[in-house]
Parts: C-alpha cells; structure tokens; sequence
C-alpha cells in the first residue's frame, strides 16, 4: 500500500474530479477507419481499436448478434465488440461509474452506421438496489463493488453510491428482441463476477452465449472453485483468456483455478466448443 493511499484511508483525501477525453481515429483497414474516445484520466492508459481484436471476436460474434458487456468502462470493450456484431446488432454497455459513463456515452454516439451500442448507467447485479462502488482516486478510474475486500487490502477510499439492476430481468423486460440473438456476455467487475454469472443463470440455458469473465485476484479460492464448477455443472468448457486476439488458450479445470493471481476465462457452451 502506498503512503498516500494510507492518508485517503484515513480521511486526508481530495475532492473528486472530472477529466475530459479525446476523439481518436483509428485504421482497421485500408480506407476504412473508426473513431474512438479516449478518456484523458492521468491513470488511464490510451486504449486502441485493433483490427486483429475485432477479428478475433468475428470468429464467434456474427452481424445482428448481441452481446452484453458489464464493466464496459468507456467502452475499449464494447466497441470492437459492436464492429464485429454491425449496425444490425447490439452491443449493452453496462458502467455504473459516473465519469467512465460520460465517455463511454460518447463511444456510443461514434461510428452511426456501423455500430449499436447502448450504454447502461448501472451495475449489472444479482439484485436491484444502491451499491456503494470503491475507487484508487479521485478520478474515479480503478475501482468496483469489491464486494467482501477489506479496505485496507484494496486501498481503495474514494466512495461513490452507484444503482444496480438485476441485469437478466431487466433486459428481458425492456429488449426481448435483441436477448434473442444474444452470442457473448464478458464481465469484468472486480470480484463480484460469480455472482453476477449466477444471476443471469436464465440467459446462459435459454441462449448458451459464450463467456469471459475476470478471476480476481482477491477472490477466495473457493469463489473460484466454485464458478468453475457452475460453468462445467452448466456444460461449459473453460479456457484460459490469454488477450484480445486469443480467447481459446489451454483448457482448465477446478484445479486449475488457483494457479494463477489474476487473470480472465473465456468459457465455450460444449455444443460449440
């Protein structure tokens, strides 16, 4: 934990601040380039739109499918996504946190002709309601429920309140359309994953999208086990996220779950694997 971590913990914080983005422009082939918003957070590494990432999700996300991405952030996720599903698809953007919403929004209003994206200010949960959301800074750009963390293991003191949806019920009642043709749901929600996984239970057995959520490094061993468990309980075959343009890495098993700090899974209905 760093010092100045240690004096926001105990109260000697700063206000929280607001920083702008900036429009970037993007070549995913010859001719043809995409625009996209960068938020100009002092924390926040540029992010780029690779052509090789939206190949990659090409190989199982097709024109008119949707897909649901919670911890969309401001949208590094959501728009390759969108490339690859077209116009005709569907991409919910789910980002409870007000500043990474702000830009994301603008993400959304880019590319009109080529991409669908519908940004959410919520947090994807297992219940509606108000959840308290922690942050590493004052710009609000690290952070999450962190549900179950002690803050003097995440170090993080900047707290906002932020509304959570039961996501699958929420959707369901509002597009039914386009859960239809849902193919992918990707979760990246600092530790609260398993519950969220579970609580879409009912999207998994009606429309068997593919997965990638993240394995936090502070969740419990048993946390792990157990949503490994859940997805092969769910006939899922589990691989190892190795990165934007390779999503199939070695398969793992429950054993498996423990062997590394940090990392992300990419599971694969059986039927398609």
């Amino acid at each position: 934990m760093k010092f100045r971590e240690i004096l926001y913990l105990l109260g000697a914080k700063p206000a929280l601040r607001h920083y702008p983005h900036r429009v970037d422009r993007f070549e995913l082939a010859p001719g043809d380039s995409v625009e996209f918003a960068n938020w100009l957070h002092p924390s926040a590494r540029a992010k780029s739109i690779d052509p090789a990432a939206v190949a990659a999700l090409s190989e199982f996300l097709k024109p008119g499918d949707t897909a649901i991405d919670v911890g969309a952030h401001i949208g590094d996720t959501s728009v390759p996504m969108a490339l690859a599903v077209g116009e005709q698809g569907c991409v919910f953007a789910f980002e409870p946190n007000p500043r990474a919403f702000a830009v994301l929004e603008v993400n959304a209003s880019l590319n009109r002709g080529r991409t669908r994206i519908v940004p959410l200010p919520y947090a994807a949960s297992d219940a509606p309601g108000k959840l308290t959301f922690r942050y590493s800074d004052p710009g609000l750009c690290n952070g999450g429920e962190l549900r179950g963390v002690s803050r003097w293991r995440h170090a993080h003191a900047f707290e906002i309140e932020v509304e959570a949806v039961a996501a699958e019920s929420w959707l369901r009642e509002r597009y039914p359309d386009e859960l239809s043709r849902l193919k992918y749901i990707k979760v990246d929600s600092e530790g609260a994953d398993p519950a969220i996984i579970r609580a879409m239970e009912g999207l998994l057995q009606d429309y068997r999208p593919y997965l990638r959520c993240e394995i936090y490094r502070h969740l419990p061993g048993t946390e792990r086990k157990e949503i490994f468990h859940y997805l092969l309980d769910r006939d899922y075959v589990i691989h190892r996220y190795l990165g934007p343009v390779e999503y199939r890495g070695p398969v793992l098993g429950p054993d498996d779950a423990c062997q590394q700090d940090h990392y992300d899974i990419f599971a694969v209905p059986a039927e398609l694997a």
